[in-house]
């Protein structure tokens, strides 16, 4: 069990296109780009997968090891898309010379057994406001043992 959920710490979910999460969850995206950084006091806690456009359901969790900064070719550099054809996906996301770049290195990528949907989250609280990058639940919001026993399942 993680220690961040035996402690009762916040969770933290973050959204991410469908088109990225099914990467992801594929093997063959290991990081995750960032106009701005995640704390560093929430590296290798689960991080709940937000698929907003097409599931508009909690799909997933992944852990982030380490995160990488620098200018859009340094970021292309560090984490390998130098030499993927798709580098061109994180150079229009970024821009070409953009000094504010950041790269999760991600693991333990998990898929969750049942999708938690946006409606049953708004059963729970219907204030539940859901991220553009990422936001907090904490133990005193509804959905909070919703989370902690999917990722127990």
């Amino acid at each position: 069990m993680n220690n961040a959920i035996i402690k009762r710490e916040k969770l933290i979910v973050m959204s991410i296109m469908t088109y990225y999460a099914k990467q992801i969850f594929d093997h063959t995206k290991k990081f995750e780009f960032r106009k701005s950084p995640l704390k560093e006091s929430d590296l290798n806690k689960d991080i709940f997968i937000y698929s907003a456009k097409e599931d508009k359901a909690i799909i997933g969790t992944f852990k982030v090891s380490e995160i990488y900064h620098g200018n859009t070719e340094e970021i292309l550099k560090l984490t390998g898309y130098d030499k993927r054809k798709d580098r061109e996906e994180i150079v229009e996301y970024f821009g070409k010379n953009n000094p504010k770049c950041f790269a999760l290195k991600l693991y333990d990528v998990k898929k969750l057994k049942r999708p938690i949907s946006l409606k049953q989250l708004r059963k729970l609280n219907p204030q539940i406001m859901l991220p553009q990058y990422f936001s907090y639940i904490y133990p005193s919001d509804k959905v909070y043992d919703l989370l902690v026993e999917s990722i127990n399942l």
